[in-house]
């Protein structure tokens, strides 16, 4: 019971300043000085206002792609179509320039990696083309 007693005035005690200072607090903060201290920016409150498209500059517009380009002659072409889809590549002809294009890649790194392997599997010669859309 003592114990009890000794501990609670201890923690009176302790606390005893805080708890002054609570209730003897003079500054008393209203609601008015709070809404001075708070800057409004009124540009950034009309995020919403609709403005025209004219004053918008687009910087690139277009979007670079690669191709692996794959010519051949009469001899060879169904030789090289044939071990192109048994590697399982989804090619696209051009009969008009005699050539088979694979792709498009989106990384010129990924369209080289696809001309090594062609060579050092298959050896087949290619190209790599880019092109803009």
């Amino acid at each position: 019971m003592q114990f009890r007693l000794i501990a609670f005035l201890l923690l009176f005690y302790i606390f005893s300043g805080v708890i002054l200072e609570y209730f003897q607090s003079n500054d008393s903060v209203s609601f008015k000085d709070i809404q001075e201290q708070i800057i409004i920016n009124e540009n950034e409150l009309n995020v919403f206002e609709k403005e025209s498209l004219d004053d918008i500059n687009v910087t690139e517009k277009r979007v670079k792609a690669w191709i692996v380009i794959i010519k051949y002659n009469e001899t060879n072409e169904k030789i090289i179509k044939s071990t192109l889809e048994k590697s399982g590549y989804n090619i696209k002809h051009d009969t008009k320039k005699m050539f088979f294009s694979l792709g498009p890649f989106a990384d010129v790194s990924h369209a080289n990696n696809e001309v090594k392997k062609l060579k050092k599997i298959h050896s087949i010669n290619s190209k790599i083309v880019d092109f803009v859309f």
